[in-house]
This record gives structure tokens, C-alpha cells and sequence, in this order.
């Protein structure tokens, strides 16, 4: 728009057309119209191109080729001005066929004065503006759409790298585990078992009351004590029946040994039988019975421990349920944060295994795990 005037134009191959809808242009008080005319579909192109005026007004027919193909390669090219197709007929097909193609609106010829076109031209000029407007609400959309997946391909891309440190992490950590078991078990525990030898060697002294011999028996005693010790710390650290004999055998210890200590009363439902698992998820679920069964001791005030380990549908499942206090609402902040905690170190374990561990409790009802890792 130049100093209050409209610039049209028309793409018709009549100019009898041109010349009628100039003079009713004409009659038309404020704003006032300059119409420009395009004679054949390659010259309506190239003005369209040129994106020189405000709004254009289209022939449906326009000799061999379509006015709506011409709107249509409009669109296609990013023009968001105001269309108006003219047609020798108007009814629902053509007002349909002019929306679908992106015309914002239609006209019969010879149906419509200066009063209606200047109406129409300011309802096709109002609907371009919207229809740009949610073209360019649509591209931010797409733009933050493309950007949010960006994001989320290099968190993804992130959480793998983690995954993978984690999970590198615990084979060090398990690796270093078993090394530190040998080591204790086959260095420390030899040389302890040595020295008691030794010592009871010492104890058998020829002269009768001699000193040495009650020095060496109480030594044999603590030396005693350091082997017990030596051999429940090795054992605490990665128990040797896991890796010899299965998982099912050293849940089997893990809970004899709790039992002696806690108090605890275990249920035991194991039914791997002779079969090994991967030595990975075999770790992993070790792990996590050993941590749910501290929790228990630590926070549950339970009696009473059941495990579950068996397969179901190509998956090992674990589950381990107490009948202690369960979450309830006097729970301290600590006890909180430490079941937490535990709980949040279990799920990770699992996630390298691609396994899964879902919890249920209830105040005063216990606490049930249920451990699920695909095979």
C-alpha cells in the first residue's frame, strides 16, 4: 500500500475483465485502488513472483491453464498476500476448492458490485493476516518442536555415555571385588592360618607352666578371631559362591548369614535350579537382594523376610517382601532419605542390565520389591 492506494492486480485473459473491474474500482471512495493486469498464466506468475502489490484477484480459467494451479504455486512459494479467485460460477465445490488450494476467498462475476469487492478484499486481506499469523505461530512451533528434539537426542546421547560409565563403573567395582576376595582369601588367610600353625607349635612347650606357651595360646586365639573376621569380610565383599556356584547358593548364604545375626526369619522361593544367569545380571540381583535385605535390617523393624527368584516369560524376576513398618508418615527424614537412596542405587544397578524395579508399600503393611530383568 503507497500513500493510501491498494495495489491490485488481476490475472485474467479477458481484458473486457480487466477494464470492467478497473471502473468498478474506481467508484470506490477510500482506500483507493491502482489495479495492474496480467493477461496469461506466465505473466500472473511473474508478477506473483515480483510480490509487488497487495492483493491479487485470479481467473478461475485462464485460457488452457487453471487460476487455481497459479494460486496454488503461490502458496507453494511462500506468497502470503491476499487471493481472491473469480469464477463464472459459484457454488460449494468451487468455495471448497478454493480454500483447499489457499485462496481467502471467491467471487461470481457478475454477481457482485464495488460495494461487495471492497467488502471482500478487506475480508480476504484480514484472513491472509490470521492465516500468516499462524503460519508464523506454526513455524516457531516447529522451530521449538526441532529444538526440543535436538535436546532430547543429546540428553538421550548423554544418558548413554552415564549408562556406560555407570555400568563400567560396577564392572571395575565387581572386577576389583573379586581380586580383593582372592587376596584376602588366598595371601592374608594362608599367612593367618600359617601363623596359627606356628603358635601351636608354641603352645607345646617341654617346660611345664612356661610362659610362652600361654602367650602363643591366646595369640592362636586372636589369630583365630582375624581368620573368622578375614573370611566374613571377603565374604561381605563378594561372596566366592557367587561366581562358583550361582546366584541361587549365594542368596542361600546371604540369608543364612542374616539370619544368624538379625533375627530374621527367611522364606526362600528360589527356583533357578542349575541355571546360571549372565554374570552381569547374576551381580546385579545379588546386589539388590543384599541392599533390600540392610534396608530391612536398618529401617523395617521386620520379622520376617520371603524371596522370590525365579523366570517368568523370558525374564528373571526377584521379588523381596517384609512384614516390618512399611513407609509411614512418622518415618524420619533420615530413614526417608536412606531408603531412597538405596532404593535409587538398586534401579541403577537393574538399568545396566536393562532390568526394571518397581516398589510397593504401605504404613504398617511391609515393603514388596519386585526386580524384573529380560534374559
Amino acid at each position: 500500500m503507497s500513500g493510501g492506494t491498494i495495489n491490485a492486480l488481476l490475472v485474467d485473459d479477458a481484458e473486457i475483465e480487466y477494464r470492467s473491474l478497473d471502473r468498478m474500482l474506481q467508484k470506490i471512495a477510500a482506500p483507493r485502488y491502482r489495479l495492474d493486469w496480467a493477461s496469461s498464466f506466465a505473466e500472473g506468475l511473474a508478477a506473483l513472483q515480483s510480490d509487488q502489490h497487495e492483493v491479487y484477484l485470479i481467473d478461475f480459467k485462464l485460457g488452457p491453464d487453471s487460476g487455481l494451479d497459479l494460486i496454488r504455486s503461490a502458496r507453494e512459494r511462500g506468497l502470503m498476500k491476499p487471493i481472491i479467485l473469480l469464477t463464472a460460477y459459484g457454488n460449494a465445490a468451487v468455495d471448497a476448492a478454493a480454500t483447499e488450494i489457499g485462496a481467502n476467498d471467491y467471487l461470481a462475476k457478475g454477481e457482485f458490485d464495488a460495494v461487495i469487492l471492497d467488502r471482500a478484499v478487506r475480508y480476504a486481506t484480514r484472513h491472509a493476516q490470521k492465516v500468516a499469523e499462524i503460519a508464523q505461530r506454526l513455524a516457531q512451533t516447529r522451530a521449538v518442536v526441532d529444538e526440543l528434539k535436538l535436546e532430547t537426542e543429546r540428553r538421550k546421547n548423554v544418558e548413554a555415555e552415564l549408562s556406560n560409565v555407570l555400568g563400567r563403573t560396577v564392572s571395575e567395582q565387581e572386577a576389583e571385588r573379586r581380586r580383593i576376595t582372592r587376596e584376602l582369601h588366598d595371601n592374608i588367610g594362608q599367612s593367618v592360618t600359617l601363623l596359627q600353625l606356628g603358635l601351636g607349635a608354641l603352645e607345646h612347650c617341654p617346660v611345664l607352666g612356661c610362659e610362652l606357651a600361654q602367650k602363643a595360646a591366646e595369640l592362636r586365639g586372636v589369630t583365630r578371631r582375624m581368620s573368622a573376621d578375614l573370611h566374613r569380610l571377603a565374604w561381605e565383599i563378594r561372596p566366592a559362591s557367587l561366581d562358583d556356584l550361582g546366584l541361587e547358593t549365594a542368596i542361600s548364604q546371604l540369608a543364612a548369614e542374616w539370619g544368624r545375626h538379625s533375627g530374621l526369619t527367611f522364606d526362600l522361593h528360589l527356583a533357578l535350579g542349575n541355571r546360571r544367569l549372565a554374570p552381569d545380571v547374576e551381580s546385579a540381583l545379588y546386589r539388590v537382594v543384599q541392599e533390600a535385605i540392610t534396608n530391612v535390617v536398618r529401617h523395617a523393624e521386620a520379622k520376617h523376610i520371603g524371596i522370590i527368584l525365579e523366570v517368568r516369560d523370558n525374564e528373571v524376576i526377584c521379588i523381596i517382601e517384609d512384614d516390618g513398618r512399611g513407609v509411614s508418615g512418622d518415618s524420619t527424614q533420615s530413614d526417608a532419605g536412606a531408603k531412597r537412596l538405596g532404593v535409587l542405587g538398586m534401579r541403577e544397578r537393574l538399568m545396566l542390565v536393562h532390568g526394571v524395579l518397581e516398589l510397593e508399600s504401605s504404613a504398617g503393611g511391609g515393603t514388596t520389591l519386585f526386580a524384573r530383568v529380560p534374559l
